[in-house]
């Protein structure tokens, strides 16, 4: 069977959210509507929508602490850990870095994106790579200092308002990590996250089509808006089926 087709049928079997927003069981896949989260706020609540309370494990940090569109916080279960987590280290790889080489990171973050930092330093930690938070508070010349204290083979750069120019003139190379939300800037080395499911796609160079590991996410573009639509097809307790994520057409390598 189609995977797509699999993984909504399952998530209108389990899921009291699939359930009320698709007509009827699909059985092919133009019976499969695409949504994004204005949906989901049509649901009493988390338990309408994931598949069984007890296999929660914990919950998504959101990129940006204070700002989300989803009615209630992103829970997962150990399943959608390990594809989150793959997600990251595929992405990387693409990058040509790889976990058979230890390396030491040094992110930068603020308070709005601390917690989904703290994320991705547990990730890489599990790489055995070394990874360090600085906080971008101060001036732009005391975030040089702790970067030339540390000094990191790679900068990570999950902070919400650390500017270019703040980060202009570094010897390590910058790995910058961009909400779907927002317009794509003409970055190298740019990961794409959202809230929902963590950072899923990455390119390298500004005119690269965005990559993405195709055993753990498939992605459509609909044909009504041209808007990425995600589908995580081996979901355990959290399913995202033909879901939009962000406002912005995206070139993706599918």
């Amino acid at each position: 069977m189609n995977p797509l087709l699999s993984a909504a049928q399952r998530a209108f079997d389990e899921t009291e959210f699939y359930g009320s927003v698709y007509p009827c069981r699909p059985t092919r896949l133009d019976e499969i509507p695409f949504i994004n989260h204005s949906h989901y706020h049509q649901a009493m609540g988390i338990l309408d929508c994931i598949t069984d309370r007890s296999e929660v494990s914990g919950a998504l940090a959101a990129y940006h602490r204070n700002v989300r569109k989803f009615p209630f916080n992103i829970v997962e279960g150990e399943t959608e850990q390990q594809q989150r987590h793959k997600r990251l280290i595929h992405a990387l790889g693409v990058l040509g870095i790889t976990s058979e080489i230890s390396t030491k990171f040094l992110l930068i973050a603020d308070d709005a994106s601390g917690p989904f930092a703290g994320e991705l330093a547990t990730c890489l930690a599990w790489e055995h790579h070394q990874a360090s938070i600085v906080f971008h508070h101060g001036s732009d010349a005391q975030l040089h200092k702790d970067i030339t204290c540390y000094k990191p083979n790679y900068l990570l750069n999950v902070s919400t308002f650390s500017s270019e120019t703040a980060l202009k003139g570094l010897a390590q190379e910058m790995i910058n990590v961009h909400h779907v939300d927002h317009h794509i800037p003409d970055n190298e080395n740019l990961l794409l996250a959202c809230d929902e499911i963590g950072i899923f796609a990455c390119r390298k160079g500004p005119g690269d089509p965005f990559v993405y590991d195709r055993e753990n996410l498939l992605i459509e573009t609909n044909p009504q808006s041209r808007l990425p639509a995600l589908t995580t097809q081996n979901f355990r307790i959290a399913p995202f089926i033909r879901y939009s994520p962000g406002h912005y057409q995206t070139k993706f390598d599918a």
